[in-house]
């Protein structure tokens, strides 16, 4: 899980752009400094066991608390990981269907570094994993990043299986 934060914020994907995303009035810039406020999976999960399903892994567990980019006026940036969560699921003995759920927040300090431009209302990132594209909309900055959240299940014939799906995750500026 530690790769899939880092791909979280420089290998950022977004899907697609049409001609009514350049006829917002948005005017901001990305520059300075946002902090990550959600990190969004396609399905609900109650990973801390409350008794309630959440589709923002962030409620539902203590990781990702502290994730920030930085975006310097000299179209540099830096994003920086404190943390990801290693998340497991075991099928609980007797159902095919009820998992429990094991989340540890592993710390950790890894900067990356990357370029970035702004056209409008979408902010290229470049990494070394080539341009990811973004939107901007005020003081949110959204990512979706195609199959970036996986998991390994116990399928309960002794094997495993993959949980993948879509991640959207938002940075608001600070």
């Amino acid at each position: 899980m530690k790769n899939l934060f880092i791909v979280l914020l420089i290998t950022l994907v977004f899907v697609g752009c049409n001609k009514d995303d350049d006829n917002n009035d948005n005017n901001s810039s990305v520059e300075g400094t946002w902090k990550l406020t959600a990190f969004n999976t396609e399905n609900a999960y109650d990973f801390n066991g409350d008794g309630t399903a959440s589709t923002n892994v962030m409620d539902e567990t203590a990781c990702y608390q502290n994730e920030t980019v930085e975006f310097t006026s000299n179209s540099s940036g830096t994003a920086t990981n404190r943390s990801y969560a290693d998340i497991t699921l075991d099928l609980i003995t007797g159902s095919t269907t009820e998992y429990e759920y094991s989340v540890n927040c592993v710390p950790e300090v890894d900067i990356e570094t990357f370029t970035w431009a702004q056209n409008g209302n979408n902010v290229v990132i470049t990494s070394f994993d080539g341009p990811s594209t973004a939107t901007l909309n005020g003081s949110e900055l959204t990512f979706v990043i195609q199959s970036g959240f996986f998991v390994d299940v116990e399928d309960g014939s002794g094997g495993t299986t993959s949980i993948t799906e879509d991640i959207t995750i938002v940075y608001t500026k600070q």
